[in-house]
């Protein structure tokens, strides 16, 4: 009987067709905070799968959220958190400054070593610690031996993974 069954409900269009949802119901979407500082909110988005062009075969879209206006960088399929970081840096950073939010359409673990990443070059390339100034000078004094060692074991590398 149960054979029969199986057989009967493998070639029954309308059993094939409605099938019982085996996931949970996703949530509301809530929609992004839009801003009115220029550049201070990002996304990053990836189109992949393209011709080869000069040794590129994706293209790295950073669009500012409020004046939609975006910057196109060539890059590889296989840029991994630390490329992404550098490409920002070069291309991104140095025109617009540090955004207050980046949404990326990869993992959280890939978001976590970009920023993880991105801070780390902005501290031993650029120096951010040592070029930020409050009104008191007491205080950056203060903290300035305690900035020093921190910074590089933020940022320390081990067996080519971030600490």
């Amino acid at each position: 009987m149960s054979r029969y069954i199986r057989q009967y409900i493998s070639t029954c269009d309308l059993c094939l067709q409605t099938k019982p949802i085996k996931q949970a119901l996703v949530g509301k979407l809530h929609p992004l905070p839009i801003l009115d500082l220029q550049w201070n909110t990002l996304s990053v988005d990836f189109v992949v799968e393209l011709p080869l062009f000069s040794g590129h075969d994706t293209v790295m879209m950073v669009v500012d959220s409020v004046s939609k206006r975006a910057h196109f960088i060539p890059t590889h399929t296989t840029v991994t958190a630390e490329g992404v970081a550098r490409l920002f840096l070069h291309q991104v950073w140095k025109l617009h400054g540090l955004p207050t939010c980046v949404v990326l359409d990869r993992g959280p673990q890939f978001v976590a070593r970009f920023t993880r990443e991105l801070y780390c070059l902005l501290v031993n390339k650029v120096g951010i610690f040592h070029g930020l100034a409050s009104p008191n000078r007491q205080t950056d004094r203060a903290h300035q031996p305690g900035i020093r060692p921190v910074s590089p074991a933020l940022c320390e590398r081990k067996a080519g993974r971030l600490v």
